[in-house]
């Protein structure tokens, strides 16, 4: 297996455990639909990741282009809620959060296109990238 590769898949699975901690964290402190201080429509996308960031990494396993569909779509709405919440509200623990946030939604984004090529991790795992991104 190439190396660079299993870094990808690793920071993959990493950022949506984080994820998955965190919002179950969140659900245990704060109760299920627990986000009260926000717009429940707000309250919902956040109390949902508690199920999204798990089948990411689920689906990482099991359809790697759903999976990769998925992990995009979930960082865009993610980040750019918790950056317009975070400013209109000037709500400084979820403007904390995008430290770590922005840098993964990045990488998400820039190897995105590239791990969509690919059916499996398996797949992607045994091949050599030759001139792309992930290189």
């Amino acid at each position: 297996m190439h190396r660079k590769n299993r870094i990808v898949f690793f920071i993959f699975c990493i950022g949506f455990i984080v994820g998955t901690v965190s919002h179950t964290t969140d659900i245990l402190n704060l109760g299920f639909l627990g986000y009260t201080f926000a717009p429940f429509a707000l309250n919902v996308f956040w109390t949902s990741l508690v199920f999204l960031d798990p089948l990411v990494i689920l689906l990482l396993f099991l359809n790697l282009r759903i999976a990769i569909l998925l992990a995009f779509i979930v960082m865009v709405f993610d980040i750019t809620i918790n950056l317009t919440y975070g400013i209109v509200a000037s709500h400084t623990p979820i403007l904390l959060g995008l430290i770590t946030q922005i840098p993964f939604g990045i990488f998400v984004g820039f190897t995105a296109k590239e791990l969509y090529h690919y059916k499996t991790w398996k797949e992607f795992l045994k091949i050599e990238p030759t001139g792309s991104m992930i290189e």
